[in-house]
């Protein structure tokens, strides 16, 4: 018999009989399209219960949901279990609910249940819901609705109903588990129990379907894990649970500190250079309005964009973000970028920045990059219909697409630095005064810190200023009777001017030549502070102090 796999992602814990007896034989039974139903000739309805994978039932025609009829041939079974599987598409066009009926005419149908379907990335997933039922029909009828993304398609690739054989095990899994991050670490470590009995078979183990095992290092974000245990019977019992690992560590920013410069002689602007440098336990990227952060890497932060577009609309839309549709490098950038947007849900076709528009069968980055990596399906690119931009899908694997039609959500590269909130960018010329530079260093999960540094800036007066500053000497101070003013400086003195301490002009002395020192008779001025204004004959000013005794 075919044993199957239950995943409930519900914070709860989960005790879910499932039983080993198919109901569905596509040997035998015929299914019909229920509703309004739309399918390709190789995608229709009879591949939803021949439980093979590599074909699917699909309808263009999503806003009825995807349904379907199995005349049971006179046999009566009690289901009470649904197994579904997704399908190879892109996972926007999974449906989101279900409904189960079942009629012993084909005529009258009872609805039996109802039901949600978290809506998932991974392809080929099998999932099975139980739920209650005590009675016996001869048909069933099951009809989906809902998508996963903006998508009027609904697909599925199986559906099969099951019924008990005997007593059936138990399985119990724990509730979901919080845990934050281990420090210095982007993964958490969970450990847990999950435990399996039978009435018949005593102890059984449960095995690992998804997810890591208990005592694994779980990345961060929600990571579903399901158990599956069978009896002797061919019953099976699953269990799921969700580990869902908090980045809580901020990151870490190297601060320069405060800085004080000179201006050159006579300018009012130095720029100044400096480095910031950060770092973090998972990945510093700074938020983007519309747009989902996914990392960074050697300095390119990704995004993925939360809005839709057209390939040509998206390379626009890029560059008005200041980057590029985003390049990937290697296989190792194409996993990490991968396993981010998956942690999104149905992310679906995401448009990367590969296109052949300038010349056919030449795919170039839209970055320039140089990088020859791709990873091309099977068959890609195939130019079917002038297909000139590139997806990836929920695989991983690439698909070329049409650059007018069909809008994907796409991948943002732009180049990182720590966002600069206030003041001046390194290597900008710095104002005379004191300038506060602030930046703001954010990780991936939304964790924060500032660092806030001074640059002061002092002013140097010209060379002349300077000199006349320090070159001319009043002596002695304090004074009796004579006072000298002694010219050591290079720049040619015109007059000098004293002042009593209430600003009135008590004198006025004029020079001849750069070399003289003049001598003053102050013996007629009171005792007191005095100022004397000495000016060069090129307008630079310097004052001084003297005390007549």
């Amino acid at each position: 018999m075919k044993k199957i796999t239950l995943l409930f992602l519900l914070s709860f814990v989960s005790f879910s009989p499932i039983f080993g007896q198919a109901i569905f034989d596509s040997s035998i039974h015929t299914a019909t399209n229920f509703g309004s139903v739309n399918s390709p000739g190789a995608e229709g309805v009879q591949n939803v219960i021949d439980q093979n994978s590599s074909t699917k039932f699909l309808d263009f025609n999503a806003f009825d949901g995807i349904g379907f009829e199995v005349d049971l041939l006179g046999v009566s079974h009690t289901a009470i279990a649904m197994e579904i599987v997704t399908a190879n598409d892109a996972p926007e066009r999974d449906p989101t609910s279900y409904e189960v009926f079942g009629s012993n005419d084909g005529m009258t149908y009872t609805s039996i249940t109802t039901g949600s379907i978290p809506c998932i990335s991974t392809r080929f997933f099998s999932r099975t819901f139980s739920f209650l039922n005590t009675n016996t029909y001869t048909y069933y009828r099951l009809n989906f609705t809902g998508t996963c993304g903006a998508s009027s398609i609904n697909q599925i690739a199986d559906v099969q109903l099951y019924s008990a054989i005997g007593d059936i095990p138990t399985i119990t899994c724990p509730s979901d588990i919080m845990i934050n991050n281990s420090t210095g670490l982007c993964t958490g470590n969970a450990t847990y129990n999950v435990t399996a009995n039978d009435t018949e078979d005593g102890t059984l183990t449960a095995t690992l379907v998804t997810g890591l095992a208990s005592g694994s290092d779980f990345p961060i974000g929600t990571t579903s894990v399901s158990y599956t245990v069978t009896d002797s019977d061919n019953n099976t019992v699953s269990c799921s649970f969700n580990v869902m690992v908090t980045d809580s560590e901020n990151p870490t920013v190297n601060c320069p500190s405060n800085m004080v410069v000179d201006t050159n002689p006579g300018e009012s602007t130095v720029m100044v250079n400096y480095t910031i440098s950060s770092s973090d336990n998972c990945s510093t990227i700074n938020p983007l309005t519309g747009f989902t952060p996914l990392g960074t890497i050697a300095d390119k932060a990704y995004y993925i964009s939360n809005a839709s577009f057209t390939p040509v609309d998206a390379y626009t839309d890029a560059m008005s973000q200041g980057g590029f549709v985003g390049t990937i490098r290697n296989a190792t950038d194409g996993t990490y970028l991968l396993n981010a947007i998956n942690m999104l849900g149905s992310a679906g076709d995401i448009l990367i920045g590969y296109d052949d528009v300038t010349t056919e069968g030449s795919f170039v980055w839209n970055s320039g990059d140089t990088s020859t990596y791709t990873n091309w399906n099977a068959g890609e690119p195939n130019n079917a219909g002038n297909e000139d931009y590139t997806v990836m899908q929920s695989s991983g694997g690439w698909n070329d697409v049409v650059g007018t039609s069909g809008n994907y959500r796409y991948l943002l590269e732009v180049d990182y630095t720590p966002l600069q909130t206030a003041g001046l960018s390194s290597g900008s010329d710095f104002p005379i005064g004191t300038t506060t530079n602030t930046f703001v260093v954010t990780d991936v999960a939304g964790n924060s810190v500032t660092c806030s540094f001074d640059i002061t800036v002092n002013e140097v007066l010209s060379v002349n200023s300077f000199n006349l500053e320090t070159g001319v000497l009043i002596l002695p101070n304090p004074a009796d009777k004579i006072l000298t003013i002694k010219n050591d400086s290079d720049i040619i003195l015109d007059k000098a001017i004293i002042y009593d301490i209430n600003g009135r002009t008590v004198n006025t002395i004029h020079f001849n030549s750069i070399l003289e020192n003049k001598t003053l008779n102050i013996s007629t001025l009171t005792s007191g502070l005095y100022l004397i204004e000495i000016k060069g004959i090129n307008g630079n000013i310097t004052v001084k102090k003297f005390i007549k005794k």
